[in-house]
């Protein structure tokens, strides 16, 4: 399934605040912690989806990717949006590819509970990033 690309970043939202993450210096359990109490105002299912995104963007990252590998998780009360992104010095792009008995369910899972996912090529590391939304009646707490 083909996803659109995210805009770049914009500075003008408004953020619940955001979440930085060394993957290099932290176990993929001490991140799971982080990431689900950093995503407590978020209704249950939200919080699960995007802790289910979270992990696999940061498990391909560790798989494939090169030190360093950082993540940031960025809440967005004036859009209902929770914005990902994973940075890694590997080589290689990310593309879905069919399951096996070594993997391959990972951006199958982000594409499906994703709204969006996309890679940028920076000079010296790239950046995947996903934003999940959130219908107007599932607001973030405050």
């Amino acid at each position: 399934m083909t996803r659109p690309v995210l805009e770049a970043r914009r500075r003008d939202t408004v953020h619940h605040g955001d979440l930085e993450v060394d993957l290099d210096s932290l176990t993929p359990a001490s991140t799971r912690v982080m990431v689900r109490e950093f995503l407590a105002p978020l209704p249950e299912t939200s919080a699960a989806d995007t802790i289910q995104v979270f992990d696999e963007l940061a498990s391909n990252a560790r798989r494939h990717g090169l030190p360093p590998r950082r993540a940031r998780l960025s809440l967005d009360h004036v859009r209902d949006r929770v914005r990902i992104e994973v940075d890694d010095t590997g080589p290689g792009e990310p593309h879905p590819r069919a399951p096996d008995h070594t993997g391959g369910l990972g951006l199958l899972l982000v594409g499906n509970l994703a709204d969006a996912w996309s890679c940028s090529r920076y000079d010296g590391h790239k950046t995947i990033q996903a934003e999940l939304t959130f219908a107007d009646d599932v607001r973030p707490a405050a």
